[in-house]
């Protein structure tokens, strides 16, 4: 029987991020996933293993009007790289930190979000990314500029205690415009939302403007998620984690103090003191049921591929080159049917790894109250964007995903829920600005950075919260020791210029020895 301080099930994000950071801090772990690819929920799939995907989870996939996967499709299956859960990582934030910090930077690849629109009434509104580009874009007059900046402005500052949509109002800002700035650059789901929480997400984009290029957000190349958390099992590998993917859980007991698995195909049992996996994972391996939960909403996805990119020229009146990566925002009520939300479309082109050349990828992402279909309007008001040429979707898939209120209580000790997330106003050690509280549904700009939150969340479960208080002291002693200039003349406070930066004992990615 093999000894170890924790078992993980499953291989998604927030799992691959758990398992990396406590191999880096010293416990033995092995991680299992019944899939013969990383990734679980968050996977980056070929087309054959997206088909499997989505006959699991009750997803449909069309190819146009075939029966069946076409040959011409079936030739490049390799060749694509989907993404079940799709996502635009911040160039600033706790996903970027502990990309850093893991050493998963050095070998994940990504390209520059390239282009924002939003969509109004057969126009594409193109956002500015930039401040220059503010005073650049000949479609905003001067008064709307100086009003423009006003609202980058307030987003620095402490956000008043009001709907965004009231906030946009009092700036009088021109419609066309106050609908840009709201879904484009704050990425609202609707008018709904409030301030504080918009303004956040709209300081941390400006904070990661110029760290790796004139862009707020990064899309992962090789289908984005699937492939971070390759990388994250990478690294826990490198620290000693050990790895078996392609078998199922024959047994899973506590019993004696200890968790004791029992893989099929494998002679070897293992034991731990600590499980860690969602209540889902942990109901299928222990052959039992999981514990009921309401449904909060659906989070609503289409996935189309197609041969053509969006037509720029005549949406937007743009003169340069379709761009390999874009977003683009539908408002609510700019699509037929009952989008109360504004559907956000990732297109990822060839230049991303994610399918053949030649072809484009986009997803459109939503969510609802009911799993009835959300974007089939949506995506024929897609194809119309296209240029000119075949239209016809090559590839067509659509999941609901439903979203839980509340976590469950898994009736079983030693357990770590690894789907649990902290609070919308508590943040990860490895982002110490005080940047306010998340929106309650996440848009895929925030998934990233919550699945390393939730991460950090049942890290320190295994440890004391005086540990926990320990590692975010060092945390700040560290900043401080790298940003004398910021402390320097506060209350007395000096820069700890004579002292090497501190650690903790324990730490959610503690730095290297050279990264201090």
């Amino acid at each position: 029987m093999e000894a170890l301080d924790v078992i993980v099930l499953g291989t998604g994000v927030p799992e691959a991020v758990l398992s990396a950071a406590l191999s880096r801090a010293g416990q033995r772990v092995l991680h299992v996933d019944e899939a013969q690819y990383y990734g679980s929920e968050w996977a980056s799939l070929t087309l054959t293993e997206l088909c499997d995907w989505a006959a699991k989870h009750g997803a449909t996939v069309e190819f146009g009007g075939a029966q069946g996967m076409p040959d011409a499709l079936a030739a490049v299956d390799r060749h694509y790289s989907l993404s079940v859960r799709p996502a635009l990582l911040p160039a600033h934030g706790p996903m970027i930190e502990a990309l850093v910090r893991s050493n998963v930077a050095a070998y994940a690849t990504f390209r520059l979000l390239e282009r924002v629109g939003v969509y109004n009434d057969g126009h594409m509104e193109r956002v500015p990314s930039s401040k220059s580009e503010i005073f650049r874009h000949k479609g905003i007059s001067l008064p709307d500029k100086r009003r423009l900046m006003r609202f980058l402005q307030l987003a620095t500052e402490a956000p008043p205690d009001e709907k965004l949509a009231d906030v946009l109002h009092s700036l009088d800002l021109a419609p066309a415009l106050q609908r840009a700035v709201q879904y484009g650059v704050c990425l609202a789901w609707n008018g709904e939302e409030r301030a504080d929480t918009a303004l956040a997400r709209t300081r941390q984009a400006l904070q990661g403007l110029g760290r790796y290029g004139d862009a707020a957000y990064l899309v992962g190349q090789y289908g984005g998620a699937g492939e971070l958390a390759q990388g994250f099992c990478r690294a826990s590998a490198v620290k000693g984690g050990t790895f078996i993917l392609g078998h199922a859980v024959e047994s899973l007991v506590h019993q004696d103090g200890q968790w004791v698995l029992r893989l099929a195909d494998i002679d070897t049992t293992f034991c731990a003191k600590t499980l860690a996996c969602t209540p889902e994972a942990w109901a299928e391996a222990t052959r039992q049921e999981a514990p009921p939960r309401d449904v909060a909403y659906y989070e609503h996805l289409a996935l189309v591929v197609t041969a053509q990119p969006i037509d720029w020229a005549r949406l937007a009146e743009a003169v340069d080159a379709p761009p390999e990566t874009a977003l683009v925002v539908l408002p609510p009520g700019s699509v037929p049917g009952p989008n109360a939300n504004a559907i956000m479309v990732l297109m990822q082109g060839e230049g991303t790894f994610s399918c053949p050349k030649g072809q484009y990828v986009y997803y459109l992402v939503t969510h609802a109250e009911t799993d009835a279909q959300q974007l089939k309007n949506a995506v024929e008001l897609l194809l119309t964007f296209l240029e000119e040429g075949e239209t016809q979707a090559l590839i067509t898939m659509h999941y609901a995903r439903p979203i839980p209120k509340t976590h469950a209580a898994v009736p079983a000790p030693a357990y770590i829920d690894t789907s649990a997330v902290p609070s919308t106003t508590t943040r990860s050690s490895l982002f110490l600005e005080d940047s306010g509280p998340y929106q309650p549904i996440a848009n895929p700009t925030e998934t990233l950075d919550r699945a390393v939150e939730g991460a950090e969340h049942a890290f320190w479960q295994l440890f004391s919260p005086d540990a926990r208080t320990a590692a975010i002291d060092a945390a700040h002693s560290r900043k401080r020791y790298h940003e004398p200039a910021d402390y320097q003349g506060r209350g007395g406070a000096e820069p700890e210029l004579g002292r090497a930066p501190p650690k903790a004992d324990v730490e959610f990615f503690a730095p290297e020895e050279d990264e201090s």
